[in-house]
């Protein structure tokens, strides 16, 4: 199922660059997973899928001597939840990829993964317009707000989007005749993104979501966590009514209080 998403992504994405006269792809079986590089004058890209994070991926680098200089620097990523459907899941990553290397939207993308560097243990790791972009595969809705979002601030209040947009859903969800299939893949997701997400999507999960959804509503989505998230729960319900201080810098260990409050002021 995945080499079926990734020859979409490989086609529709191939088909813009082609357009604008980068070669067909060169397509390679690597240690994480396939990847296929089209190599243009001046640039290269690469599309990646790691099968053990189930992630695709977009690379950019220079090029040097008609050859890709292999100095990647990484511009976009997905995650793939088959159960999303195939052909619609990767065709929206296919778009992301094209907007990302092609349009307007370019250097914004580019630069979003650097933002972190300066916490080495986030290298890699989902950030928070990720964790709410997932969740627009669950809510399409959303994709309409957080494209407003956007347009009024400029970027997405990561912390008063998902209080405000998508905890009531999620909430809603819980409830008598909601959709329990949409629930619990939303208990996969937020176990999914607990474990690959930085710090502040850890924060969203715990602090804000689960936090911000009645007891019931949360209980209902704790028979889809995974280890990982299970104790984060459990953890952070003790949290859950009071008030948190950001943290000295001296006591790292305490990040989540900081995180938190510090999020959305540092947007």
């Amino acid at each position: 199922m995945e080499q079926k998403a990734f020859d979409l992504i490989l086609s529709k994405f191939g088909a813009a660059l082609q357009e604008r006269g980068f070669a067909k792809a060169e397509r390679k079986q690597g240690k994480e997973g396939p990847r296929a590089v089209f190599l243009g004058k001046e640039t290269a890209f690469c599309v990646l899928y790691q099968e053990k994070k189930r992630r695709f991926e977009l690379y950019r680098c220079g090029v040097s001597g008609s050859k890709a200089d292999e100095n990647w620097t990484r511009l976009s990523m997905w995650l793939f939840d088959p159960e999303e459907g195939e052909a619609g899941q990767a065709g929206d990553i296919a778009d992301d990829f094209i907007e990302t290397a092609c349009g307007p939207q370019q250097t914004v993308t580019a630069v979003r993964p650097a933002r972190k560097k300066h916490r080495k243990e986030d290298n890699g790791n989902v950030d928070t317009l990720f964790f709410l972009n997932r969740f627009a595969g669950v809510f399409p809705d959303m994709k309409d707000e957080l494209a407003e979002e956007r347009a009024l601030y400029g970027s997405v209040r990561a912390v008063t989007f998902t209080r405000s947009r998508l905890v009531p859903r999620i909430e809603a969800l819980s409830s008598s005749g909601g959709d329990k299939d949409s629930l619990a893949r939303c208990g996969r997701l937020l176990s999914e993104l607990y474990v690959n997400g930085d710090m502040d999507v850890r924060s969203l999960v715990t602090m804000v979501v689960l936090n911000g959804l009645s007891g019931g509503a949360a209980e209902e989505l704790k028979p889809f966590f995974n280890e990982e998230l299970a104790k984060g729960y459990k953890a952070g319900k003790k949290m859950k009514g009071k008030k948190v201080k950001p943290e000295k810098k001296k006591k790292s260990q305490k990040y989540m209080a900081e995180t938190l409050n510090e999020m959305d002021r540092k947007r």
